[in-house]
């Protein structure tokens, strides 16, 4: 069951870009690459911290739909190391200037082959939609 476990906070984390993409909006007003690089640190520590109501309140609002605190929790802790790693690879990049890039209303930040850490534009802010 831990696999299961990890599975959906890797879906939570890893998920495909596709739907984020489709239900974008415009970018914020006065909320540029600074700002969704900021969520996406904020995210990240709050994940590293186990700081669960914190992060779940920068998740877009499909995942906050789906998820709670708790089971954020649960998902996290059943992932052991892989989740800490991402969370680790996503702030080391964002330290080293790696730009976002442009995606519809979204910005996305590569974290490696193939991989992606996406912020959605919602409600005049940034919200987590992806680390794929």
């Amino acid at each position: 069951m831990r696999r299961a476990s990890f599975a959906a906070v890797a879906v939570l984390l890893l998920v495909a870009l596709a739907a984020a993409c489709a239900g974008a909006r415009g970018l914020p007003a006065g909320q540029g690459e600074d700002a969704a690089r900021e969520t996406l640190r904020r995210f990240a520590r709050d994940l590293q911290e186990k700081r669960w109501p914190d992060a779940y309140a920068l998740l877009s609002a499909r995942w906050r739909t789906a998820y709670t605190p708790s089971r954020l929790a649960t998902d996290w802790d059943g992932a052991g190391s892989i989740g800490r790693e991402e969370s680790e690879r996503v702030l080391a990049l964002l330290a080293a200037g790696v730009p976002l890039t442009r995606e519809g209303g979204s910005l996305a930040l590569p974290v490696g082959t193939g991989h992606r850490a996406v912020v959605v534009a919602e409600d005049g802010g940034w919200r987590v939609d992806a680390l794929e």
